[in-house]
């Protein structure tokens, strides 16, 4: 049970939390643009025999050369936009609940804030997409942008001293384990969300 009376701050991530994912939509769109063994070479050289994607998630490699990378391993030659479609087709929808939710968190006087693993491409789309107003976030913290990931601590302890925020009176929201474990380590009040459906649910008592 989750204490609002002694909350200052929420902090979400975005991909499973605001954004409901699926890895295979993105895998699905590759292959319809001829991308062969697109499953297996999103894991193997994408995700485990290259720092590609780190490279890319924490700012370190660009745009272009992710595209060139992937079109390389793939073996296409998908051009910039056809490339980021397929990219961004894993990022499903932004619900429309979130609008009223995210409003009604900051109406309550909770200072909002977003730390997300998150690259250039995929930036560009969910901002697009949410349309968020100015003034909704004190602050968006993007690991492409700060060059920390998580769950690497130092991402957390980044946040908190940029932020200048007492953990303790901040409840941070992600769908991964591992980043869970290294936000409490942090301090961070957490929730672990299996399903971002179920995010309302956490606020319900709030009226």
């Amino acid at each position: 049970m989750i204490n609002f009376n002694n909350l200052k701050n929420i902090m979400f991530d975005l991909g499973g939390v605001l954004f409901p994912l699926s890895i295979n939509a993105t895998i699905e769109a590759y292959e319809r643009c001829g991308a062969k063994n697109a499953a297996d070479t999103f894991v193997k050289k994408l995700c485990e025999e290259t720092d590609i994607a780190h490279r890319y998630t924490t700012g370190t490699c660009t745009s272009d050369e992710y595209r060139q990378f992937c079109n390389n391993v793939f073996e296409t030659n998908m051009d910039n936009e056809t490339f980021d479609r397929c990219w961004n087709a894993m990022i499903l929808c932004y619900p429309e609940t979130n609008r009223p939710l995210l409003q009604k968190l900051k109406d309550h006087g909770f200072n909002l804030y977003v730390l997300s693993n998150i690259n250039e491409i995929h930036v560009n789309y969910v901002e697009k997409l949410a349309q968020w107003p100015d003034d909704l976030f004190v602050k968006r913290y993007y690991s492409n942008e700060i060059h920390y990931e998580k769950p690497n601590p130092a991402c957390f302890q980044y946040v908190i001293n940029d932020a200048k925020i007492n953990p303790a009176e901040t409840l941070y929201i992600d769908d991964r384990a591992d980043n869970i474990e290294s936000a409490k380590n942090a301090g961070l009040i957490t929730v672990h969300l299996t399903d971002p459906k179920l995010l309302e649910n956490i606020f319900q008592d709030i009226k």
